[in-house]
């Protein structure tokens, strides 16, 4: 994660801040990537499917989120928001892909 730059220093409130997204149901992956986070000071950023479109784009702009980790039931979401979000520039599929 800190390797990849998935997680670059943001500077707000006279502090320097690491931030990573998540948009998943509570499941194995997201577990691993809070728990990277924690050990990395990131901080996680959860996202919810009952927020909408506007809502998401919102967030990921005032915390200028590089990277979101999602399942793919929420990519979907994700996509539609992709071009209100300048600095949304990683995501990270939780799943397998398939030919969809």
């Amino acid at each position: 994660m800190l390797t990849l730059g998935l997680c670059p220093a943001t500077i707000a409130e006279e502090q320097n801040f690491k931030f990573m997204g998540i948009f998943a149901k509570n499941r194995e992956e997201w577990a691993v990537v809070d728990l990277a986070c924690l050990r990395s000071s990131v901080t996680i950023v959860p996202f919810f499917d009952s927020l909408g479109v506007d809502a998401l784009a919102f967030v990921i702009n005032q915390t200028e989120l590089t990277t979101m980790c999602v399942e793919k039931t929420s990519f979907e979401m994700l996509i539609k928001c992709i071009p209100k979000c300048k600095s949304l520039k990683n995501i990270v599929i939780f799943d397998d892909k398939t030919e969809e």
